[in-house]
């Protein structure tokens, strides 16, 4: 590795894009980290794996930002390849990345550790439907229905009636061989940035419909959002670093919780490659701090760079 400045400007290759389902919502993220690290003077090439795959072209620079969401991008198969660029990369190891990713395996890992999930149960692609009804009429209506592997709610239902559980389980499993149901916790949407294992400010997120889908998420100008909500129980940004170690997950995280009316919590999922959009959460809540997106990913790259130079 050349010798790299501790300031001044450094080559930084962002990757975004990708072919999973979230490949939009990663471009755009890619567009706004690379225009965000060029405006503090940085040599920015926003290069989208889709077209160019890692394999096919020599690496050139400093460090290298994924912004891959999806499958694909956060489920340990970039990172697996980044690893043998020879270049510093910023994020979670492959094995973190591979577990947060699904689903099913984080809840098992957090159950061990004795942190709060809803309950649920994990369904196969080729289980009978009176396996699913069963396990939905001990959660009790309604239910959640999702696939383990997929990020920014793609696939996931809302399950009212016994009748709507066959098409929920369709959409689920489109995207693999299982899926997971869940009970629906009813109260608060809060996520919870962490960022080099330090807590940033929750965002109470305000949906103007019933449910945080996709457009909800990406374009509904009407999804409202509270920074830093005075009234969370202590324990709660606690739990959430807690699970962000025990998952092994680093540089940026995104954990979602829901607080049940009588206060109590539990985790639905932790993202390792969080969005950068103009609504991505982790954004807001650096901004609370007087934080630009720039800034926070410059941070986390100079520490990065540092510990390959010790390292070398």
């Amino acid at each position: 590795m050349r010798s790299l400045p501790d300031q001044g400007p450094l080559q930084i290759i962002v990757l975004a894009g990708g072919a999973s389902a979230e490949r939009e919502v990663s471009l755009d993220s890619g567009r706004t980290v690379a225009a965000a690290l060029t405006a503090l003077g940085h040599r920015v090439e926003l290069l989208d794996p889709a077209e160019c795959p890692l394999a096919d072209f020599r690496v050139h620079g400093d460090v290298i930002v994924p912004m891959l969401h999806g499958t694909g991008g956060e489920d340990g198969t970039l990172q697996r390849q980044l690893e043998s660029t020879g270049l510093p990369w910023l994020g979670s190891s492959p094995a973190a990345s591979a577990l947060t990713f699904n689903k099913a395996a984080t809840r098992h890992l957090l159950l061990q550790a004795g942190l709060p999930v809803a309950a649920g149960r994990v369904l196969r692609k080729h289980q009978p439907l009176t396996a699913a009804l069963q396990a939905a009429e001990r959660l009790g209506y309604p239910v959640v229905v999702k696939p383990t592997e997929q990020g920014s709610s793609v696939g996931i239902s809302l399950v009212q009636h016994p009748e709507q559980l066959q098409q929920a389980l369709q959409a689920a499993l489109a995207w693999g061989t299982d899926c997971l149901l869940e009970e629906y916790v009813p109260g608060r949407e809060i996520t919870v940035p962490i960022v080099d294992d330090t807590v940033f400010p929750a965002v109470e997120i305000l949906p103007a419909g019933p449910w945080y889908d996709y457009a909800a998420k990406y374009s509904d100008e009407s999804t409202g959002y509270r920074i830093a909500p005075p009234d969370l129980p202590p324990e709660l940004l606690t739990t959430v670093q807690r699970a962000c170690r025990v998952c092994g997950v680093t540089a940026i995280s995104r954990t979602d919780v829901r607080l049940r009316p009588d206060g109590s919590f539990c985790i639905l999922e932790i993202n390792t490659i969080p969005g950068m959009t103009s609504h991505s959460l982790v954004p807001m809540s650096a901004a609370s701090l007087g934080i630009g997106v720039g800034e926070l990913l410059e941070s986390l790259i100079r520490k990065r760079l540092a510990l390959s130079r010790r390292a070398a």
